[in-house]
């Protein structure tokens, strides 16, 4: 499931924290799973959020919001999560037993995350047009046969 960017960002600066709080505790990454996967989830919905450039938020919809304010808190938000990788990554070779080759090790782990992501999300996307041609489909037969029984009834066929 895809989760709006602000939620996405917040995941990514909580997982961040807990991530740092487990290295500085002497744990490894393999007992870090769970903070590990929320911010590769988090920052995979953020990546995909990106790759949408131009079509803006809810409220530019809405006409509550530019594209330029979009653009713009997405580039802070980009911004501050560079420098949430640069601080992990900091902290991997500070604190980590073979910080680089475990740091090396989480950025796979979230790479990997967000190939399977974006994999669901494009499964998601073919459902959902399949669902939506069945449904289409549907409504036409429905008014094709509304259309013929009001039809013969108003020229007495039935």
């Amino acid at each position: 499931m895809l989760i709006d960017p602000l939620t996405a960002f917040a995941a990514i600066k909580s997982a961040t924290s807990l991530v740092s709080q487990g290295i500085k505790t002497g744990k490894q990454i393999a007992d870090m799973g769970a903070e590990i996967s929320k911010w590769a989830n988090a920052e995979s919905s953020l990546d995909i959020h990106a790759s949408n450039k131009g079509k803006g938020g809810i409220l530019a919809k809405l006409g509550l919001s530019s594209i330029e304010e979009d653009a713009i808190a997405a580039y802070l938000r980009k911004k501050e999560l560079a420098d949430k990788r640069k601080q992990l990554r900091e902290l991997f070779l500070l604190y980590a037993d073979n910080g680089l080759k475990e740091w090396e090790t989480l950025q796979g782990i979230i790479a990997a995350k967000r190939r399977q992501k974006k994999e669901e999300i494009r499964l998601a996307i073919i459902e959902r047009k399949k669902i939506q041609k069945i449904v289409g489909i549907v409504t036409v037969f429905i008014m094709l046969f509304i259309g013929a029984v009001v039809y013969a009834r108003l020229f007495g066929i039935i």
